[in-house]
């Protein structure tokens, strides 16, 4: 068999392209093409997702794991355990995982709620504000912003893209704590979304769009 050079393989490849052009119709072009444009924007509406649900996993796939809220009972846990503090937020939490990927060392938190989410298209806003926190913790601790993380429920979970708009929000939320603390003071946001799934609903809370039954002791 003859030696081919680069030049020749070239040559072949490109051959073999224009015969493969000449072979289509335009009909056949523009099917092609229109596959293909409609493979880009899926492409691009699957980078773009900020909350998507999904089948509940504890597991990052192709992560590995390398900080648990407890021990494991393996080696190298050293840190397990570890409360984990923010300095520049003065923050502070364990999340039930953090997982780290191979190569780009990328860390994602993992956060388990014992309750079920049902059909609810949302996480609860408590605990999507909690994720938020665990954003701002582990970004100063390990020094690389988490791309995403994730709120595992019961029965499904959420996978939640690390945006401006939820580190604005848990910023926010920190402010109006922190005057509340320092004035004794607060404003209520009251709603149904944020007030549905909170334990003082209908109960001890003063501000709840939910009426209670009987006296409270």
């Amino acid at each position: 068999m003859p030696l081919l050079w680069p030049q020749d393989i070239y040559g072949c490849v490109m051959e073999w392209l224009k015969l493969l052009y000449e072979s289509f119709t335009k009909i056949d072009l523009m099917i092609a093409v229109g596959l293909f444009l409609l493979l880009l924007l899926l492409l691009w509406r699957q980078s773009r997702w900020k909350i998507r649900k999904r089948p509940a996993r504890d597991a990052v796939r192709g992560y590995r794991l390398i900080y648990a809220d407890r021990k494991q009972g393996r080696k190298g846990e050293e840190d397990f355990g570890k409360l984990l503090y923010s300095a520049e937020y003065e923050l502070q939490g364990k999340p039930d995982y953090i997982f780290c990927s191979p190569f780009r060392h990328r860390i994602v938190p993992v956060e388990l709620k014992s309750g079920c989410i049902g059909e609810e298209d949302m996480p609860h806003y408590g605990d999507y504000l909690q994720l938020g926190a665990y954003f701002l913790i582990l970004e100063d601790v390990y020094g690389k912003r988490p791309p995403f993380g994730r709120l595992v429920y019961q029965d499904m979970m959420f996978e939640i893209r690390n945006t401006a708009k939820i580190r604005k929000e848990v910023s926010h939320t920190l402010e109006e704590m922190r005057e509340m603390l320092q004035y004794g003071v607060g404003t209520p946001n009251n709603s149904f979304a944020h007030c549905r799934p909170c334990i003082c609903n209908g109960t001890v809370c003063a501000f709840s769009e939910t009426e209670t039954e009987g006296e409270l002791q």
